[in-house]
């Protein structure tokens, strides 16, 4: 981490209530300080991979998945099969 990196960093712990990570990764969503896609890319390829460890099918898992999320199957495959 550089300092500018540094310094950014210092900023937003300072904006967010401090104690509680729930607290302040809720205050963070809410002032739009995180990437949503880039969360929602992380739960996607968590959840299949939990999915699949669990003995559920690859397909079936980017299926259900889709269905939760209210979103397409190419969508979900396309995040599981990207690197």
């Amino acid at each position: 981490m550089n300092t500018t990196e540094r310094k950014l960093l210092t900023s937003l712990l300072s904006s967010v209530p401090s104690g509680n990570l729930h607290d302040a990764v809720n205050a963070m969503w809410q002032r739009g300080l995180l990437n949503r896609v880039a969360i929602e890319r992380l739960y996607i390829q968590n959840e299949v991979n939990r999915r699949v460890r669990g003995g559920e099918a690859k397909m079936r898992a980017i299926e259900q998945i889709s269905s939760e999320l209210g979103c397409s199957y190419e969508k979900v495959r396309g995040v599981v099969y990207s690197k």
